[in-house]
């Protein structure tokens, strides 16, 4: 599945229809061409389960006066590509050290080095996942509560469903709060709290980057931007795959690729038509259109 997805892009066959939403249509030789939801995500997944992997995490707190959440990820952490990363980044410089740092590879977009939460709502959701914090327990979770967001809707939002975000249009929820300080995203999810709280998100090393070294790099970086450390890990492949981490992490991707079936996502239709020449209605008749974990058992 990795190499036929990698080939629908090359092939500039692959749509995004909004964070962690693609569509590719996958081809095989001796079997008919297929729409394939999310495929990438099985390889992206086995690269967190792998017997012998690990990710080492930061659950981190700083100011939100001090650093906005925007250049906390920007300039902090770095872009997703990280060669487009400032070069005082942890994700620029990485890129720059690698061999240094001890990576087998050269990061990349996929292969980028570290995560961070993209909002105060993501590193609830992402510390509620990889930590088991309660909503109760968790410095952003307490907020949401005294905003008056009951704990049902807050765990249902925490994987990133579509929303109504203006009449008429849906949405990704994480779409929608990203790179917000803590008060403007309570404000964007319920009302804004008479408080100055501290921003509060998750930070891991992905597999292919966790050496000492990066370990050093990644905590040295945090601190000298005023970052306060407030717990620090590793968890081992085998714990990510028994616990389903991964899963939960990229849960909005995951379900489309593993759980969901296409005739229940929420596919932007004209976008569909543009890209492949085909409606979505005729599409789904034709029964070609897949999620990942059936398009490999369909594809061989």
């Amino acid at each position: 599945m990795d190499a036929a997805w990698a080939q629908a892009n090359s092939a500039k066959k692959l749509v995004k229809f909004g964070g962690g939403f693609y569509c590719g249509q996958v081809e095989i030789e001796g079997k008919e061409p297929l729409f394939i939801f999310n495929g990438f995500f099985m390889s992206m997944r086995s690269k967190f389960t792998k017997p012998g992997t690990e990710i080492h995490y930061y659950s981190v707190q700083w100011p939100a006066d001090k650093l906005s959440w925007a250049d906390f990820r920007g300039k902090v952490l770095g872009p997703t590509d990280p060669a487009d990363a400032p070069a005082d980044s942890l994700r620029g410089q990485i890129l720059a050290d690698w061999e240094k740092l001890g990576l087998k590879s050269k990061p990349n977009v996929g292969d980028n080095g570290m995560h961070a939460s993209a909002s105060p709502f993501e590193g609830f959701a992402e510390r509620n996942n990889w930590l088991g914090a309660s909503i109760e327990s968790d410095p952003f979770g307490k907020l949401m509560l005294g905003a008056g967001m009951s704990p049902a809707q807050i765990k249902a939002w925490s994987v990133d469903p579509q929303v109504n975000t203006e009449p008429g249009k849906k949405g990704s929820i994480f779409d929608q709060l990203e790179d917000l300080n803590t008060e403007d995203c309570l404000g964007k999810l319920r009302s804004l709290c008479d408080m100055n709280p501290l921003n509060a998100a998750f930070v891991f090393i992905k597999p292919h980057a966790v050496t000492d070294k990066v370990k050093a790099l990644a905590k040295a970086g945090l601190v000298a931007k005023g970052i306060q450390i407030v717990a620090e890990g590793s968890l081992k492949g085998e714990v990510i795959d028994e616990k389903k981490l991964i899963d939960q992490h990229y849960y909005a991707i995951a379900s489309k690729a593993t759980i969901l079936k296409p005739e229940q996502l929420n596919v932007p239709k004209d976008k569909f038509k543009e890209q492949f020449g085909t409606s979505w209605e005729d599409a789904l008749a034709s029964g070609k259109v897949f999620n990942a974990l059936d398009g490999c058992a369909q594809l061989g």
